[in-house]
């Protein structure tokens, strides 16, 4: 049979022998062990400052009553974690909204164009909504989310001339993947272009595209400093930020005692989001600098270039709000509740 079957069919002989017990002398139950997937390499900040952490924090929080693995390696590609966790292979993961993107659709909010200044804003922001607004539509259906967080702020890069303004986007070719990106650059009077497999440096250097998108701590990593001539700013994000959220199986969740359900939710939530969001913007800050310190030139888009980035990606709030508005959410309510929640930070 398959693992999921046998870890719960452990769980429920592991609760049947606590239960004998305590008819007898006290005893102490071994601590539920929970496997705690993340694809993200362990060097990473967001690994070892963040997940790792809260695993321990979520451990000694539980009093004994869980132990918390993190496999070496992961287990998945992130497009699997949704499975891996459904399938009963691991307990716990992490990964992005746009994997389930129809499934939780109402927490996509996280990626609507402009949506907030900083990601530990927008990170707290949408665990905040998720709690007061969409929480009861059950889109998780049999996961449990633990907690949220965005990435960082996308600049747009360009490796010929400076963006500050709608005209000067006539012509430039930009990366630019998925219908909502494509159609924005479109409304815009760019040229998207697909990245066909290819890297963004190996895609920008070669000339097949002019520029990209990207928050700068990940635009360095990913070698950009040597494909970049100029730097855009757009307050609020250049389209939407990339969204995560932490889950569990439902069913192991359930199955656990309430001491340990409680350690996780209270070590996981609003907390771990704004953590997680600090260290995506001092990334991000630190990708900043590198540009700086490389020469290049760092501008920032001006109000009526973000009002026509604003009016270019409409569309995309547009269907978000018709979508949430027909499950029932005030979705006007929702988002004033998101940047109100998201400037606070």
């Amino acid at each position: 049979m398959s693992r999921t079957i046998t870890r719960r069919t452990f769980g429920a002989l592991a609760g049947a022998a606590v239960a004998l017990s305590t008819l007898g002398a006290p005893a102490f139950a071994e601590p539920t062990e929970l496997i705690f997937n993340v694809f993200i390499p362990r060097p990473a900040p967001l690994y070892k400052n963040a997940l790792e952490p809260w695993a321990r924090a979520a451990e000694e929080a539980s009093n004994g009553t869980l132990k918390i693995t993190i496999p070496a390696a992961s287990m998945a590609p992130p497009p699997k974690q949704y499975d891996l966790v459904l399938d009963g292979v691991a307990d716990i993961s992490v990964a992005p909204l746009t994997f389930r993107r129809k499934q939780m659709g109402l927490d996509m909010i996280g990626y609507l164009p402009l949506i907030g200044e900083t990601a530990k804003g927008a990170s707290v922001a949408a665990w905040e909504t998720h709690q007061k607004f969409f929480a009861d539509k059950n889109q998780w259906g049999d996961l449990v989310l633990l907690s949220m967080f965005t990435l960082g702020s996308p600049a747009i890069l360009s490796n010929t001339s400076a963006i500050t303004s709608q005209d000067d986007l006539s012509g430039f070719k930009v990366l630019a993947v998925g219908k909502e990106k494509v159609n924005t650059w479109k409304n815009l009077g760019a040229v998207p272009v697909g990245s066909s497999g290819a890297k963004p440096f190996e895609a920008i250097s070669s000339g097949v595209a002019d520029g990209t998108t990207s928050p700068l701590g990940t635009a360095a990593v990913q070698g950009l400093l040597k494909a970049t001539k100029h730097v855009t700013l757009v307050p609020g994000g250049m389209g939407g930020r990339a969204t995560f959220g932490v889950f569990s199986s439902r069913d192991r969740f359930e199955a656990l005692p309430e001491e340990a359900q409680k350690a996780r939710m209270q070590t996981a939530g609003a907390g771990l989001a704004a953590k997680i969001g600090t260290i995506m913007d001092k990334i991000d800050a630190s990708g900043l600098k590198k540009f700086q310190d490389a020469g290049i030139e760092i501008g920032e888009a001006t109000p009526e270039f973000v009002a026509a980035i604003e009016e270019a990606g409409a569309f995309i709030t547009d269907a978000w709000e018709d979508a949430a508005n027909g499950m029932g959410v005030d979705a006007d309510a929702a988002l004033a509740y998101f940047k109100e929640v998201a400037a606070a930070q």
